[in-house]
């Protein structure tokens, strides 16, 4: 390859990396806001009543509202932002993956012409020794924690259900949410883990 190709490959894989470092910070914060999130409703299922009495306060008086607004309106807002979060938090996820292969098929490139194959950062030396630890943090984010998120959101639902019945509109609409969260899980699991032990 000659000098002006090879210099051009190098500012591309630049680029390239610091767009995925980019994307990096942005799926933190979006895992960030489902924890949140996730929280919220823990506190929901286990002190209803004062967390509901707590938020529905503090709407009103962020509102400069003269009533209180009904928390079953406020818990169908929080299962609408947590879908919209959870899929583009699975988004990021997915495509930072796709993003590793192809820099890993780049420093391949850049590699093959040096002698030392230098260009080895997210390739080779970072999955040779893969420390142990990594590969725990590897199946907290992409296994255990949308495991614990489908289980919350199964026990939320389920909890709605049994206060508010079948008769309100909303509770038919935070259950179209719960199985669109559903959804994406199980479709997440398959791409980061199936599909890619079948690629592999």
């Amino acid at each position: 390859m000659d000098n002006g190709k090879l210099q051009i490959l190098v500012e591309h894989y630049t680029h390239t990396f610091d767009f995925l470092q980019t994307h990096l910070k942005k799926r933190d914060r979006l895992f960030i806001s489902i924890l949140f999130l996730m929280i919220v409703m823990l506190f929901q299922l286990y002190t209803p009543n004062e967390t509901s009495a707590l938020i529905s306060q503090l709407i009103s008086n962020k509102l400069e509202l003269k009533t209180i607004i009904n928390f079953l309106y406020i818990q169908s807002i929080i299962w609408f932002i947590l879908l919209a979060v959870v899929i583009k938090y699975f988004q990021s996820v997915v495509f930072i993956e796709r993003q590793y292969s192809y820099i890993h098929s780049l420093e391949k490139t850049l590699s093959n012409q040096f002698d030392n194959g230098v260009f080895t950062r997210e390739g080779d030396s970072y999955l040779n020794d893969y420390p142990l630890f990594l590969s725990w943090a590897s199946f907290l984010y992409t296994f255990l924690f949308p495991v614990i998120l489908i289980g919350v959101i199964t026990t939320k639902i389920f909890s709605e259900y049994k206060k508010y019945g079948g008769n309100e509109i909303l509770i038919w609409f935070n259950l179209f949410i719960f199985i669109f969260i559903t959804i994406s899980i199980v479709l997440y699991l398959y791409v980061i883990h199936l599909k890619k032990n079948k690629s592999t």
